[in-house]
């Protein structure tokens, strides 16, 4: 059986979590976790993940983790002057978690305005399967 693609298109944001009395840091999003999940059960599925990060730190360490996890990154636009988004996960004392999101601004809204937003699309009729939550 040929590999097939799967192009996963969303947004990955930086996520702190409550810890006690300090906060954690990572990232997540829905169609993150589903490009890893898929990444991880099979390798007769090539998964991309479409978005744009920004050219900091916190961009750049998204990435090289996407990479690790066997995702392709090919597809993601890097743009200057912007961010990911961010959300902070509180959980109270009954287990009950409320989240709070600062993306007006982020990158990933951006990524149809990017300088290769034409070129994604073209290459995006060549796959197999689109995601998009």
């Amino acid at each position: 059986m040929s590999e097939k693609n799967i192009a996963v298109i969303g947004e990955c944001m930086i996520e702190l979590s409550q810890q006690e009395n300090s906060l954690s840091r990572g990232f997540g999003g829905d169609t993150l976790n589903t490009a890893v999940y898929l990444a991880r059960q099979t390798r007769q599925l090539a998964v991309h993940y479409v978005t744009a990060l920004g050219t900091d730190t916190f961009s750049s360490e998204m990435l090289a983790a996407w990479q690790q996890e066997k995702i392709q990154t090919g597809l993601i636009q890097r743009m200057e002057n912007k961010l990911p988004g961010l959300y902070v996960i509180e959980t109270d004392a009954r287990g009950e978690r409320t989240f709070y999101y600062w993306r007006n601004d982020a990158a990933a809204r951006f990524w149809l305005e990017g300088e290769r937003a034409d070129d994604i699309c073209q290459q995006l009729v060549q796959f197999d399967f689109l995601y998009l939550s």
